[in-house]
């Protein structure tokens, strides 16, 4: 017995060992684990603080710039020398915004014109859709109620012939009633599962709902875009006395201090086109009836590198074709708006 006692003593000690190890393995492992987060945690802080180290350091390279740029434009214009050409520049840059803006406006009105015209042609379809199942359903109901009707009566008939069989000597035709019985039962039943299964598919087609509007498609996408370069052609010849818009394209591409306009009284006689110029951009630029016209030309010479482009290739529209006038064909002007990006013209298509 008291050896049996120490057995069970040396186990309970060696089995307290054990879990004791256990335990402490298990600490040495969350330990290991706890160590391996933290480093993880670590690195991803020092990468986060690498980032905002470089772009504040970007950040600060950019106010250096900006403020450089100030600078230079403050000593411009204390200049009488060039601060009429700083004047002369920044109205120019004024103008060419201004078309950008005339052309995003144009964009935006188109896009939404269309993306009503396709949203309401997708709902017209899918209603018509719609009413041809529904439609169809209603006819296959109507066969399915006069099915279940007629199987209904012929099952009701087998019933009352039944019930006056019930003689005693009546059994085979019982028997033979019986059959006929369950087999009418069976197409009564199959005919009110498909009447079920149908008005299930009826309730299906009638609730569900009108298709998302997924984007327009392709050719309204091109429609618009020939419309938009036919609208930057329209604005460079309503812009071309006294080259302005060739002269608002140098400014947007180079800097004030690479332009040069002439003497003060030139800056100022710019200065006075340019605000006349843009006083006059308004919704009615470029006129409605010469836009339409120009988007019917147009459509004519535009070609498209594959069947998935929206904008055509540059090449197709090198030049802008210039109206007759007095019966007299004039030269087209050898201006590429597409290729130049004048107003900024790929910034407003629709991809």
């Amino acid at each position: 017995m008291a050896e049996s006692s120490g057995n069970l003593a040396r186990r309970a000690l060696k089995r307290a060992a054990r879990d004791e190890e256990e335990s402490e393995d298990e600490r040495l492992l969350n330990l290991f684990r706890n160590r391996a987060e933290l480093k993880k945690a670590f690195s991803d802080l020092q990468k986060s603080l690498r980032l905002a180290e470089e772009k504040l350091a970007s950040q600060e390279a950019a106010t250096r710039r900006a403020e450089e740029r100030f600078q230079a434009i403050e000593q411009l214009l204390a200049q009488p020398g060039t601060g009429y050409t700083a004047l002369v520049y920044f109205q120019l840059r004024a103008l060419w915004r201004a078309c950008h803006e005339r052309l995003q406006a144009i964009s935006d009105d188109l896009r939404g014109r269309f993306e009503e015209r396709q949203t309401r042609e997708a709902l017209m379809r899918f209603n018509q859709d719609k009413q041809r199942q529904l439609a169809a359903l209603d006819q296959q109901l109507a066969q399915a109620k006069d099915e279940v009707e007629e199987r209904l009566q012929r099952r009701n008939a087998l019933r009352k012939e039944l019930e006056g069989a019930q003689q005693p000597w009546a059994y085979f035709r019982r028997r033979r009633l019986n059959e006929q019985l369950a087999r009418r039962r069976g197409e009564l039943e199959a005919s009110r599962l498909r009447l079920t299964e149908l008005q299930d598919r009826r309730a299906a087609v009638n609730a569900e709902p009108p298709p998302e509007f997924d984007g327009l498609d392709v050719a309204a996408k091109r429609e618009i875009n020939v419309t938009l370069i036919a609208a930057a052609q329209e604005l460079y010849l309503y812009f071309s006395t006294d080259e302005l818009a060739r002269k608002a394209r140098d400014a947007n591409l180079n800097t004030v201090q690479e332009m040069h306009y002439g003497s003060e009284d030139d800056c100022k006689l710019l200065i006075g086109k340019v605000r006349a110029a843009l006083g006059s951009l308004g919704s009615h630029v470029p006129e409605p009836a010469k836009l339409e016209e120009r988007v019917k030309l147009l459509a004519q010479q535009v070609q498209f590198r594959s069947e998935r482009e929206t904008v055509p290739m540059a090449v197709s529209v090198a030049r802008i074709d210039m109206s007759a006038a007095a019966g007299l064909r004039r030269v087209p002007l050898e201006v590429n708006v597409l290729s130049d990006e004048y107003w900024d013209l790929y910034e407003v298509f629709i991809p």
